[in-house]
């Protein structure tokens, strides 16, 4: 398990890394036919090749708990409010905004009623059409807010929140590992301690730090952050960051899974990784500095 989780890790780093960088240098885009692309497409673009895997991964729980759940609609209420959130216009006014991604849920839940009545059996509709929405609202939402900051700001700015939740949870691990006497909350995650938790935050908050002093050296285009403010940022991304471990973990015990997946070696699937992502990126687009 450790052997895999520091091949696969390493190597998703890098891949990260290598994304954010020509992200980055891509920027905004304009194309012949006068469409201009917002910022973040590569960004965009990963978190459309991800939404299938997190749909099966979330069908494979609500299978385990008896939840019936439209794969199609979740992957296409997916799909649909990451292109809406990234596709819209910064001078959108906000109304419209609001409205078209209202449209986008209502849309999501009558289609997933239609779909689930389909056959006749009409069991589970109700609990299996909020299970699809709500769950593809969440991971959604989450991810868009990212690409969000991502307008803002340079793609290295993504980087850092991602660097800084998954700092919180290699230090977690290791800590949790070695001198992690006191569980946390068994019954959800039997592996968290209290120790590993402490570990966890204050890997988080060195890492903020040191994240935030590279940004006001090598990133004079961007807001200065001070190390104190980086510091308490790093405590609350990470804490946040195991608040939504939690949230899935809560999923997958309800369900009777351990992993997601095993798509990922070693760290398990999608949801595995995102879960930490999710809650945060709703704190970090109102307290990043603008």
């Amino acid at each position: 398990m450790l052997k895999r989780r520091l091949i696969t890790g390493p190597l998703l780093s890098i891949a990260l890394i290598a994304l954010i960088f020509f992200d980055d240098r891509i920027g905004g885009i304009t194309c012949d036919c006068g469409t201009t692309f917002q910022p973040g497409l590569l960004i965009a673009l990963l978190a459309m090749l991800a939404a299938p895997l997190a749909a099966l991964e979330f069908n494979t729980m609500a299978k385990n708990a008896r939840i019936r759940c439209s794969v199609p609609m979740l992957i296409l209420s997916l799909e649909a409010w990451i292109v809406a959130i990234y596709c819209m216009p910064s001078s959108l006014a906000s109304t419209t905004a609001i409205a078209l991604l209202a449209s986008i849920a209502v849309g999501s839940f009558a289609l997933s009623v239609i779909c689930l009545s389909r056959g006749k059996d009409l069991r589970g509709v109700i609990a299996g059409s909020t299970f699809t929405v709500a769950t593809a609202a969440y991971v959604a939402m989450g991810f868009g807010l990212l690409l969000l900051i991502r307008r803002d700001h340079s793609a290295w700015w993504i980087f850092g929140i991602i660097a800084t939740v998954k700092m919180c949870d290699t230090g977690a691990f290791f800590v949790g590992c070695n001198i992690g006497k006191h569980k946390m909350i068994p019954w959800v995650s039997p592996a968290k301690s209290w120790e590993g938790l402490v570990g966890g935050l204050i890997t988080a908050s060195l890492a903020a730090v040191g994240l935030a002093a590279l940004n006001n050296f090598y990133l004079p285009s961007e807001p200065e952050i001070t190390l104190e403010y980086a510091a308490f940022l790093g405590i609350l991304f990470g804490a946040l960051g195991q608040i939504g471990d939690l949230l899935i973990s809560v999923f997958k015990r309800d369900s009777g899974v351990k992993d997601a997946s095993s798509v990922l070696p070693g760290l398990g699937g999608i949801l595995d990784v995102l879960d930490s992502l999710l809650l945060v990126s709703a704190v970090a687009y109102w307290l990043l500095p603008k």
